[in-house]
């Protein structure tokens, strides 16, 4: 492999010092956002390869810098890489040299760097599990004394995270880790170099917010240092669970204010929230925006600097290109305090109309915020006429009947793209789409085998899949009952993680184990709900597994 060969020249460049500057929290906190994380690489298990995204090279770093990031995460599991165990649980040289090769590369490029010990957590470091202990810290201690000494000359904007969202539940486990964080501190002050004055970012239990607030307790001799928490709030929608596919509310966005407030009501000190974002596949693109723009104004008004998490769902390893354009340039405009144009809460980033219906104007609702439009443009460049081919509404722009009947027509599928230019922030494009109802070939399927995925051929009539409804028999939810109590898109859905789509769209895969969960309870009605999420563009099938 390409960084096998630089071995022998990295195994001694951590003896090279580098310039380093003292730097508070307040200080690094301005300088690193925003910042993305390099996630499913260095941290994959049991190599950096292992799951599915590619090396880590110079190019990948210049493309992310020159987006506007000015820091990264490197997560990094090092469970495969020690050539002994007790007593020295020495990390093979080879690992470590590619590690600083990274790590230096990102340096060069005028990153701030966050190292960690990562999904280490919960393969061998768990502290919430009673067993071998005195083990797990020795262990941890001895890791952190290698990583401590090969970094310690390195510049002030490398930063040190002790583990990754340390597992357990109770306060109990909660003191463990704040033992760790302070046996970790120790280690870093006293190895030499730098390292007296790096900066640490330490996590409380999970990086959950209010395990943090209720159990954190700052090491003694931890200055400097930065609070590390992580935020996936709210669950349901980030990771598109049980069917939720909106979010921007104001109650949805004092959730997450309430979040932070709460956590500098304690701390009242810059924090780094080294994970956030969305995580599902089908997170509607409207919704991502609004919560994008949200999530990095609000934590940049608490004095919290956000890393998006990125495991190839946001940045294209390969192409080396945001696979939403619109996300990297929220994230930006946001940061830098610039105010955005944004979708109105409901409001998809897709315009659909149904084949072989009479083509209506079509509202675009947005939310202003003190914003005027400026033009909006096509594809082809061509900008649409003001007054003729829409006009500006006290919610929105109308996009008239006259222009999209020149454009839905034909072929189902994606016809346009039209960018709503504002005078301030981000421009917003708006798909296009002439659909049709989804179709299968047999609304009746019976499986015997449930050790394996089963994938079900749908026609998807131009659109994609939102979310899957399982009902049994009786009228009773295959699974969480409890769905029932939230809003009629919610209840009775199912999850990503249960089902997925296939890479053309063109199927729907029912997971091995949501076939284990429905053998044996009958016939279970599958509704497959397609975009628009409108009655009557679904499609049913009634699915057995014996």
């Amino acid at each position: 492999m390409l960084w096998k060969t630089v071995l022998i020249f990295l195994a001694s460049s951590s003896l090279v010092t580098a310039q380093f500057n003292k730097v508070t929290a307040a200080e690094a906190w301005k300088a690193m956002e925003p910042g993305w994380n390099i996630g499913n690489t260095m941290d994959g298990v049991p190599d950096e390869t292992s799951w599915g995204n590619p090396l880590i090279t110079t190019q990948l770093l210049d493309a992310i810098r020159a987006t506007g990031m000015k820091s990264v995460r490197i997560p990094i599991t090092w469970t495969d890489h020690f050539i002994s165990q007790a007593p020295d649980y020495t990390v093979n040289a080879t690992w470590m040299a590619r590690v600083e090769q990274v790590v230096d590369w990102a340096l060069d490029r005028g990153f701030w760097v966050d190292i960690n010990v990562h999904h280490d957590s919960w393969q061998w470091a768990n502290l919430s599990d009673d067993t071998d202990l005195d083990a797990k810290f020795a262990k941890l201690e001895k890791l952190w004394t290698q990583i401590a000494d090969r970094f310690k000359n390195k510049s002030e904007k490398l930063i040190f995270e002790p583990l990754n969202e340390p597992q357990g539940s109770t306060q109990v486990h909660a003191d463990r880790y704040n033992d760790l964080n302070q046996r970790v501190v120790n280690i870093v002050r006293a190895s030499g170099g730098y390292n007296k004055d790096r900066l640490m970012t330490l996590p409380g239990l999970n990086t959950n917010i209010a395990n943090t607030v209720n159990w954190f307790k700052v090491p003694t001799n931890a200055d400097p240092w930065i609070l590390h928490v992580h935020d996936y709030d709210p669950w349901d929608f980030v990771s598109t669970s049980w069917g939720r596919t909106f979010w921007g509310t104001d109650a949805d966005k004092k959730v997450i204010e309430d979040t932070f407030v709460n956590l500098q009501s304690r701390f009242n000190a810059p924090a780094l929230i080294g994970e956030w974002g969305t995580t599902g596949k089908s997170v509607e693109r409207g919704a991502a925006w609004i919560y994008f723009d949200n999530f990095i104004r609000t934590s940049r008004s608490y004095n919290l600097t956000a890393q998006l998490w990125d495991n190839g769902e946001h940045f294209n390893r390969i192409s080396l290109k945001w696979n939403d354009p619109v996300k990297r340039d929220l994230i930006i405009s946001a940061a830098s305090g610039i105010v955005n144009t944004l979708p109105a809460y409901d409001q998809t980033a897709t315009i659909y109309q149904k084949i072989n219906q009479t083509v209506t104007a079509k509202n675009i609702n947005l939310v202003l915020n003190g914003n005027t439009i400026t033009a909006i443009t096509n594809t082809a460049g061509k900008t649409l006429k003001k007054g003729t081919d829409y006009t500006i509404t006290s919610s929105g722009v109308t996009i008239s009947a006259a222009y999209l009947s020149t454009v839905l027509k034909g072929t189902i599928g994606l016809k346009d793209t039209i960018k709503i230019k504002s005078n301030r922030g981000v421009s917003l494009p708006f798909d296009l789409v002439l659909y049709s109802t989804p179709t299968v070939s047999s609304s009746s399927i019976t499986i015997t085998d449930s050790s394996s995925d089963y994938t079900i051929p749908v026609n998807v009539g131009g659109s994609t899949l939102a979310t899957v409804k399982a009902v049994k028999a009786d009228g009773t939810y295959l699974k969480d009952d409890w769905t029932s109590s939230l809003g009629t898109l919610q209840q009775g859905r199912i999850n990503w993680g249960d089902f997925d789509t296939t890479s053309d769209g063109k199927g729907v895969i029912l997971k091995a184990a949501l076939l284990a969960t429905m053998k044996g309870v009958g016939k279970v009605t599958l509704t497959l709900e397609y975009w628009p999420r409108t009655e009557g563009n679904n499609v049913t099938v009634g699915v057995t597994v014996n």
